[in-house]
């Protein structure tokens, strides 16, 4: 078999690699621009292999002929090649709405350039030679084939200076490895290219195209690269998409008009309650009129905005904060915005009951101040009364009067205690399953029956929470006379808030003092207070009332406002409880 036989069998080879290495790496992310053009590549890459074999294995000027003509787009593929350095190169040019610059640039021409060679022999003719058989050369002295070879080497120079500026920018991670394999690839390819079309037939030397060596070449350095460096798989393109889906805050492209562009799957389920007239689609104004014509303007005339706070919804339950900034084209013109969006609803919340409890210490501050001094100074009077008194039986009755009141210092100085923890930990998402069975298995309720009753719910409450429980039963326990069943149940209201019922079969509570139980000081040995519990709960706008009907029974509700509470993913507990409680912790 002779050299060219050899070189002709080479093409096959080439085509098959070239293929089936389109093929693979396609397939490992079908979704990828980088990836479908690299698969074009290797497509036209083969065809232009199988017409190079075709044409070397002729005996006829007819066929040597035909197969010239038809594997004449080559040039398509050197452009498709172009096209996918670019891209993976990230160039302005590949950006959405500029493929007519690119279709100017370089798929017009190189279509003209096929037609001509198609009709033509301005660019390639057939000859013969006992030596070479049938082959074909350049048209040396044709403008055509000069200014042909002209732009080809041009635009590849090009395209291989686009892929090592990559390499540059790119910074020392793999980025810059795969836009070295890519670059240095399509210079072999350049280099295996030349020698047939224009070094070698200057010499008279007419061979099969050494191109597809070069091509053969490019894939090794394309498979090293991708088992080496992530080629394909880790890339600017995939890595930027999908960050982009990914990326925990919501994201929003749109026009200079306003008009949405893109988002990412965050932000279609931070603000899916503006997506329903339009499902599926991105018109109109994502974030409610007017923040998001303000978040516009901003923008536009301070080329960014940050921490700009939105509630998307009719509720007022989720707040959202957006930042943006202003994107321009390559000539620093302004093309779009950008805008950023992230759910601070817990952190509004936490703030809201940061300053709620705040604001409660700090009253019940002046109140306690006010309180002690008035005792002390009570206390005061009485000891000087003691002092002057003669009588015995007198002063033991003003000395038990001091130690009465003293007793109520220290309740004081106890409750300011309790109360000055209310807050001090931010509120944070607790298992509503787990904070009553937590406080039935730390009271003791022997011989009396809890049932429980719970929506598999959590909620967002301050830390303490579960002491409020604790005290609702302690009380019921403690001074509910024939006291036998406490029932506890949860259930989800048609305002979409979460109701707790904490109901006994005692005595219950006069519907004059219903109120009054709430108040500071009212009755006596209640542990933490029903004063101290509804202020605990207040730091989250929780809220508890008393509803039962004296003579049969003492029914505390807690009412917890949508957004302080969601369904947990759990399974609810329902069934009796009674004597020792088992672990659910």
């Amino acid at each position: 078999m002779d050299a060219v036989s050899i070189l002709g069998s080479f093409c096959i080879l080439s085509a098959i690699i070239t293929y089936g290495l389109g093929v693979f790496v396609y397939a490992k992310n079908p979704g990828s621009k980088v990836n479908f053009l690299f698969l074009l590549v290797n497509i036209g890459a083969s065809y232009w292999a199988v017409g190079e074999f075709l044409i070397w294995h002729q005996n006829s000027y007819e066929n040597v002929f035909f197969w010239l003509k038809a594997s004449s787009f080559w040039t398509i593929v050197i452009v498709l090649c172009i096209h996918f350095l670019l891209t993976f190169a990230d160039h302005p040019l590949t950006k959405s709405g500029r493929f007519h610059y690119l279709a100017l640039i370089l798929y017009i021409p190189a279509f003209i350039l096929a037609i001509v060679n198609i009709t033509s022999e301005h660019i390639f003719s057939v000859d013969y030679s006992p030596e070479s058989r049938y082959y074909y050369l350049p048209s040396f002295g044709d403008p055509i084939y000069i200014c042909a070879t002209v732009y080809f080497l041009i635009i590849l120079f090009w395209s291989v200076y686009v892929g090592f500026q990559s390499r540059k920018s790119a910074g020392d991670d793999k980025f810059k490895r795969q836009a070295s394999s890519i670059s240095t690839g399509l210079l072999i390819v350049i280099g295996f290219g030349s020698q047939s079309v224009i070094i070698l037939p200057m010499f008279g030397i007419y061979i099969p195209n050494l191109v597809f060596i070069g091509i053969v070449l490019f894939s090794i350095a394309i498979s090293y690269a991708i088992l080496k460096y992530g080629l394909f798989v880790l890339s600017p393109e995939t890595v930027a998409t999908n960050i982009i889906q990914t990326m925990p805050d919501g994201l929003i492209l749109t026009d200079m008009n306003g008009r949405v562009i893109t988002t990412n799957k965050k932000a279609t389920i931070l603000l899916s309650g503006t997506w329903e007239e339009n499902p599926g689609t991105f018109h109109g104004t994502p974030i409610p009129e007017p923040a998001y014509s303000t978040i516009l303007e901003t923008i536009k005339t301070k080329k960014g905005i940050s921490d700009f706070e939105v509630i998307p919804d009719k509720n007022e339950i989720t707040t959202m904060s957006v930042s943006g900034s202003l994107v321009t084209d390559p000539y620093d013109k302004p093309a779009g915005m950008i805008l950023i969006i992230r759910d601070i609803t817990e952190r509004k919340l936490s703030e809201k009951a940061l300053k709620l409890a705040n604001e409660k210490i700090s009253q019940l501050n002046k109140l306690t101040r006010h309180d002690i001094s008035n005792l002390v100074t009570a206390i005061s009077g009485y000891l000087e009364i003691i002092k002057e008194e003669k009588d015995e039986e007198t002063r033991k009755k003003v000395l038990n009067t001091c130690i009465d009141l003293i007793g109520k210092v220290t309740r004081h100085l106890h409750f300011s205690r309790d109360y000055q923890n209310v807050g001090v930990h931010e509120p944070r998402w607790q298992s509503l399953n787990h904070m009553i069975s937590k406080a039935i298995e730390d009271i003791n309720h022997d011989e009396i029956e809890i049932t429980v009753s719970l929506l598999p719910a959590d909620i967002f409450a301050d830390p303490l929470s579960v002491k409020v429980i604790y005290n609702l039963l302690e009380n019921a326990i403690r001074h509910a006379t024939g006291l036998t069943h406490i029932s506890i149940i949860s259930k989800e209201q048609q305002d979409g808030s979460l109701l707790i019922i904490i109901e006994d079969n005692g005595p219950g509570i006069k519907p004059e003092e219903k109120e009054k139980i709430f108040k500071q000081g009212y009755g006596k040995n209640t542990g933490l207070g029903l004063t101290l519990a509804r202020e605990i709960l207040a730091v989250t706008q929780i809220t508890i009332t008393e509803t039962g009907t004296f003579g049969i029974g003492a029914r505390f509700e807690i009412t917890i406002p949508s957004g302080t509470w969601r369904y947990a993913h759990l399974h609810s507990h329902e069934g009796t409880w009674t004597g020792t409680i088992p672990d659910h912790s």
